[in-house]
């Protein structure tokens, strides 16, 4: 179910009236969040649902371990029943899978409770950090099995290959399951906050399900800290006609960048991306430039999108985009650029490794880790992690070299100028970074790096700024301005005029029929 798609239309045209109905009763609205998304979710691949109910049940179990909160088996009741009505679903849609996933997820209760056992008297700062482990260990496996194992059983069976030896990749071929990246990074600060003493775990069961299943932010993020949003779950919310409006618009907004303008300046990329070689070297930039909307306009329009459905359903959510393409340094991009996940790898990955307290060596070796890390988090595939590699080699030389500062201090040079060379520069090496993310082997990024810096012009180069014409007009206000939302202190006359021109666009501009969110694949 994709927010574009009419199936989800009609979801949310049922959903939103009994959500409605049900204000000031939190219990009541929070399991209607719960069997919602639950639907959401199911309707990819209802056996998917066992995956994120495992990771909800262990790490509320070990949230409470971690904290030292005292609970006996009442405790058990709700994650159960959750578990048992997830497994009846799976018996009713895909019964051919039904007894393989039963037996390994009572497997799994079963060694959970064994834990919790044999652990009871074990003093309590190494229980906890045993629970920890689990937590971790749970996420981190379920990731790496769906989402890496086949490519690196490849990559061992080749290099052993290379040295004469004769291996068989022993590949699993599993589906991965939509969304897996970003819940499991959101279930996995819940139980790290709670051992850092960051954070009191919730022991309403309900509420925490909520919370790692919500709909809107569910597959693609952003990825929410339990501080932040679950506490929005333990307080009943009323449908407020400012919050519906404004979330309505942020919506809007979200879906024109995608509908629109991603999905039709994807073409291009896809073309030009598919066979470089096959393209006229003069149209190469063209490609790599399509890639830079496309890829922005597609996961910030997701995001707008997900915080546009939850301020209407009175949440909010975190901003994930601040105009990332307006950065002046590496480190600014990270600072705009999906900033829930760049936000998680700081203080989760970061500063666990050092951050910057052993010298400037460390500081720019976990810098390093850390990017190549962030671009492995991508996708199972060298190119990303040449991706990750590449950004943070240009935060060690920016770091190294004070870029920043140096632009700012030249002699004779007004700041304005300044500041715009340093964003021209920062915005070409974010498409050449672009370029490694989005090819697909290293021979075809080095075929554009190499060739496309000679544009000569074409209708491509023409779709591409036609569609992207928008964007630039309304986010380049917004610097200017200072406004993250600048629709909302508009006259209605003005709005509802933008609101006939996202209509038309929709209707008249040859809108595709709408791709799959690029980052569902992560």
């Amino acid at each position: 179910m994709i927010f574009f798609q009419p199936v989800f239309f009609g979801f949310f045209a049922v959903f939103f009236p009994l959500y409605g109905l049900l204000r000031n009763r939190l219990a009541r609205q929070n399991a209607l969040i719960l069997l919602g998304s639950y639907i959401f979710y199911g309707w990819w691949d209802v056996r998917f649902l066992i995956l994120i109910t495992i990771s909800t049940v262990v790490d509320y179990i070990c949230g409470l371990v971690i904290s030292g909160d005292r609970f006996g088996a009442a405790v058990w009741r709700a994650p159960l029943a959750l578990l048992a009505a997830v497994l009846a679903g799976i018996a009713v849609f895909a019964p051919g899978s039904l007894i393989m996933i039963a037996s390994l997820t009572a497997l799994g209760m079963a060694l959970l409770a064994v834990a919790l056992a044999l652990t009871k008297e074990m003093p309590h700062d190494r229980r906890r950090r045993l629970f920890l482990g689990l937590s971790i260990l749970t996420n981190l496996g379920i990731l790496a099995t769906f989402k890496y194992f086949d490519f690196f059983a490849g990559e061992f069976a080749q290099m052993a290959s290379a040295v004469g030896w004769e291996v068989n990749a022993l590949t699993l071929n599993l589906i991965l399951p939509v969304g897996i990246s970003f819940y499991t990074f959101q279930t996995m600060s819940y139980t790290i906050d709670i051992y850092r003493k960051d954070f009191r775990p919730t022991r309403e069961f309900l509420q925490f399900a909520a919370f790692v299943s919500f709909f809107p932010q569910l597959v693609a993020g952003p990825i929410e800290r339990a501080r932040n949003l679950l506490p929005q779950f333990a307080e009943a919310r009323q449908i407020k006609a400012d919050r519906l409006r404004s979330g309505a618009l942020l919506f809007m907004w979200g879906f024109y960048k995608k509908v629109v303008i991603a999905d039709n300046v994807a073409p291009v990329s896809d073309r030009i991306f598919s066979d470089p070689t096959a393209v006229s070297t003069g149209e190469l930039l063209a490609g790599a430039l399509a890639f830079t909307i496309q890829i922005y306009c597609d996961f910030s329009g997701y995001s707008d999108m997900a915080r546009g459905l939850a301020r209407m359903l009175g949440f909010e959510l975190m901003v994930n985009f601040r105009m990332p393409y307006f950065s002046r340094t590496p480190s600014e991009f990270w600072q705009r650029w999906h900033i829930s996940l760049s936000s998680w790898l700081r203080d989760y990955l970061y500063i666990t490794l050092g951050g910057n307290r052993g010298g400037a060596f460390l500081t720019y070796r976990n810098l390093s880790l850390t990017m190549l890390l962030g671009g492995l988090w991508h996708g199972a595939a060298w190119t990303f992690i040449a991706w990750g590699a590449f950004h943070g080699a240009i935060l060690v030389i920016y770091r190294i070299g004070d870029v920043d500062n140096r632009l700012s201090a030249m002699a004779g040079v007004p700041r304005m100028v300044a500041m715009l060379t340093a964003g021209v520069i920062m915005f070409v090496l974010t498409v050449i970074g672009w370029v490694f993310f989005r090819a697909a082997s290293f021979a075809d990024a080095a075929h554009m790096l190499a060739h496309m810096w000679m544009p000569v012009w074409s209708e491509n180069y023409a779709t591409v700024f036609f569609y992207a014409a928008p964007l630039m007009i309304i986010e380049t206000f917004m610097r200017l301005t200072g406004r993250q939302n600048p629709w909302e202190r508009m006259p209605g006359i003005v709005v509802f005029n933008l609101c006939l021109f996202v209509l038309f666009s929709v209707l008249f501009l040859d809108v595709s029929t709408g791709q799959d969110f690029i980052y569902f694949d992560f």
